[in-house]
């Protein structure tokens, strides 16, 4: 009982670091250059995938199989071999000579696909000079990619996880975005302006300060 409530104050504690991570991620977005309203291109994104998801067209097959692919993957970087590997639309299992805790929920917070056409942008931009011109068609990419990474998520921590549910789906919740969010920026960063990153965190550092203060402020004022 204790755990739970120390799980559920940590996750409300979280909530002010989610919105300073998102607001200068979006200060992130919009340095991006080659590209006008990154922002809306993003968001756009995002949109259509929730609208899918909304619809029914969730696209599962390809969620197992970034999902089990990832628990493969981590386990191989531990040291681990693959015992087995199945995949479907209704679910899919991979089995392991090693597991920890890396492995088992590395899934949750590395949106596979969101990396994985990060790595490919990059590559083109090597061998193609005219990778600029494509950066909107990214940047979309990248906002339905997350969006396909965090509802489906949310999917499986509802169904596969009922025990990280039970014992705090706010901290859950809040710590997925939140290490996904700093992914998402670390990748922009890398592929478009390298100092961005920095400012991602001195940004995110001040908005939580200016939250921090505002609630505060508020809690002062309500007591008197």
């Amino acid at each position: 009982m204790i755990w739970r409530l120390l799980k559920i104050i940590a996750g409300i504690m979280l909530l002010p670091v989610c919105a300073g991570a998102s607001r200068a991620f979006y200060n992130l977005l919009i340095t991006i250059k080659g590209v006008d309203q990154t922002g809306l291109f993003f968001l756009a994104g995002a949109a259509v995938y929730s609208v899918l998801y909304f619809s029914s067209l969730k696209f599962n097959f390809f969620y197992v199989l970034g999902h089990e692919t990832t628990h493969a993957v981590l386990a191989l970087l531990c040291g681990g071999r693959i015992k087995s590997f199945r995949v479907s639309s209704k679910g899919g299992s991979v089995s392991t000579t090693k597991s920890n805790v890396v492995i088992s929920l590395g899934p949750y917070f590395l949106p596979v696909y969101t990396i994985f056409f990060s790595l490919v942008f990059f590559i083109c931009g090597r061998f193609m000079s005219v990778t600029h011109e494509y950066t909107g068609v990214f940047i979309f990419v990248l906002g339905f990619s997350i969006a396909f990474h965090f509802l489906m998520t949310l999917d499986s921590l509802r169904t596969e996880q009922p025990d990280l549910v039970e014992n705090g789906y706010l901290f859950s919740l809040t710590l997925i975005y939140l290490i996904n969010l700093i992914i998402l920026a670390m990748l922009l960063g890398l592929l478009f302006n390298k100092t961005g990153i920095v400012s991602f965190f001195t940004d995110t550092a001040a908005y939580i300060k200016s939250i921090s203060l505002f609630i505060r402020s508020k809690i002062i004022k309500y007591k008197r």
